[in-house]
């Protein structure tokens, strides 16, 4: 099955009761993931949901980014037994499952990880999750604090890259199919869908509260790609900046692991991959010592231009899709937005 089979935009529509009912059945018959609310900070985050009155629709975007349900925090790729008749065992195989209540950044954000891990050669451990997996996001209608998602073209309305994508209107919503998982899906539920009412896009972005950009992604691009940003503005950030890593396993297209192999008291070992990040110093260090970054200025310019240039250039999409988790996490108080306002200004 293809990750990403795109078809030509069909709509439908869906009433909210009619939604309700879809999620009830879904708990029952797959894997469902979903936004819900802590009972104890209040927080919203992407959980395995068994009941569909667990799951809310009022929040800016999670705490947590879906990729951790392609790409675990930490992952048993096989397990072995030393000797001289070797068995390996690989992990547990891949379950279907639906995520439901994605924003636009993160559906562009799984797309750049889906580039990443198929490029040179296929990563089954996070493929095989992806191809048993579709995506239905929910479009906003406001941009909050933290988002710029305008800033970066990664919404907040999807016109491709997308399985499903919901679009509140009236009391319900329009339910643009965007790939052949996404319309398969729908002829699967298809009592819960109708024949799409009238729909514009420009009218939807228009109405979208604080949707005016940020700033010119293009600029702040050719400003980096030729080197234009005082050294002193990469010495400010290295200062404030504890290398703790919470904006890499914040970020909802950081990629980055280590593979480690560890000793049980049985006797087995286990061959497992976990996140790992650019802000570490050990990340970058060779054999023999070597590092290609001398010093922590180095270390935070390199996460700026391989975001903004690199990815670009390599993937067509920015590396960030404006989601607004590390600005919400840094202990450091290194507001990432600010900062690319600041390359944009030229400051």
């Amino acid at each position: 099955m293809a990750i990403r089979s795109k078809i030509e935009v069909r709509r439908y529509s869906i009433v909210k009761a009619g939604l309700a009912s879809l999620l009830a059945r879904l708990c029952g018959e797959k894997k469902l993931i979903a936004p819900v609310r802590s009972d104890v900070f209040g927080d919203v985050e992407f959980v395995p949901v068994a009941a569909a009155g667990d799951i809310t629709l009022d929040y800016d975007n999670t705490a947590n980014p879906p990729k951790e349900f392609f790409f675990p925090n930490y992952e048993c790729m096989f397990a072995f037994e030393p000797g001289d008749n070797e068995s390996v065992s690989a992990g547990d195989n891949a379950l279907p499952m639906v995520l439901f209540g994605l924003r636009s950044c993160d559906v562009k954000a799984i797309e750049i990880l889906d580039r990443f891990y198929e490029r040179d050669f296929e990563d089954n451990y996070y493929l095989d999750k992806r191809r048993q997996s579709v995506l239905i996001s929910v479009a906003c209608a406001k941009l909050h604090e933290q988002c710029f998602c305008t800033s970066t073209g990664t919404g907040p309305l999807l016109e491709s890259g997308f399985d499903i994508q919901l679009i509140g209107i009236n009391d319900g919503y329009i339910a643009e199919i965007g790939s052949t998982k996404g319309l398969e899906f729908v002829e699967e539920y298809q009592r819960f869908f109708s024949n799409a009412a009238s729909f514009n896009p420009r009218e939807f972005l228009a109405s979208v509260e604080n949707g005016e950009p940020r700033f010119d992604l293009k600029n702040v691009y050719k400003r980096l790609k030729a080197e234009k940003v005082a050294e002193s503005f990469w010495e400010d950030i290295a200062a404030r900046c504890q290398s703790c890593g919470l904006c890499l396993f914040m970020c909802p297209t950081c990629s980055c692991f280590t593979v480690t192999d560890k000793a049980l008291p049985s006797g087995q070992w286990r061959r497992a991959r976990q996140w790992d990040g650019c802000y570490f110093r050990g990340f970058t260090r060779m054999t023999g010592g070597n590092d290609p970054l001398r010093n922590n200025q180095e270390m935070v310019r390199r996460k700026y231009e391989h975001k903004l240039v690199q990815q670009i250039e390599e993937f067509g999409m920015c590396g960030c899709t404006g989601c607004g988790r590390c600005n919400l996490i840094c202990v450091g108080n290194v507001n990432w937005l600010e900062n690319i306002e600041k390359i944009d200004r030229g400051i």
